[in-house]
């Protein structure tokens, strides 16, 4: 059996959950291609058709630039945490919200690629539990993070037994 201590040696510690944290991460700017390309040429097109003169112009203008924003602000405003007991999902600008999903709550887990996703080596990756599904969008190596969450539940249950075991 493989020593927890070794495992972990270079891990953070959670603060608030008095637990290692494993791996932590944030979703690729990459995965909104679509988004941007779009956007740009909207722009373009509002400067080249309408100019700054026009009410369409600047209307097109301020949409695609607050579209922009918005797709940067949410993946910067973004951050999984995989620990040892649990996965963190945190996200928002202004008021911060913290979603967690026990481990043994977890049922499957799935990872999807688009042609586009795999050129970027990016990902989805869908934890799905009883109560909803969440999805990890954007994720650098999304095979590797489903392997080591997968790990983690393993070394969560295997804590688990040893405790009952003791106890």
């Amino acid at each position: 059996m493989t020593n927890i201590h070794t495992l972990y040696k270079d891990a953070d510690f959670d603060k608030d959950a008095e637990t290692k944290t494993v791996q932590s991460f944030k979703p690729q700017i990459r995965q909104n291609w679509f988004v941007f390309t779009i956007s740009s040429f909207a722009i373009f097109l509002a400067f080249t058709k309408f100019g700054f003169e026009n009410i369409t112009g600047l209307t097109i203008l301020s949409l695609s630039s607050l579209l922009i924003l918005y797709h940067v602000l949410s993946v910067y405003t973004t951050k999984y945490v995989i620990t040892q007991g649990k996965i963190q999902i945190q996200k928002g600008l202004f008021s911060r919200t913290l979603k967690e999903i026990p481990y043994g709550d977890i049922n499957n887990i799935s990872v999807t690629q688009g042609n586009m996703q795999k050129r970027l080596k990016i990902g989805n990756l869908t934890i799905v539990t009883n109560q909803a599904s969440h999805v990890f969008r954007g994720i650098k190596n999304p095979h590797k993070t489903k392997e080591l969450i997968n790990k983690e539940k393993y070394l969560e249950h295997e804590r688990r037994t040893l405790l009952r075991k003791i106890l």
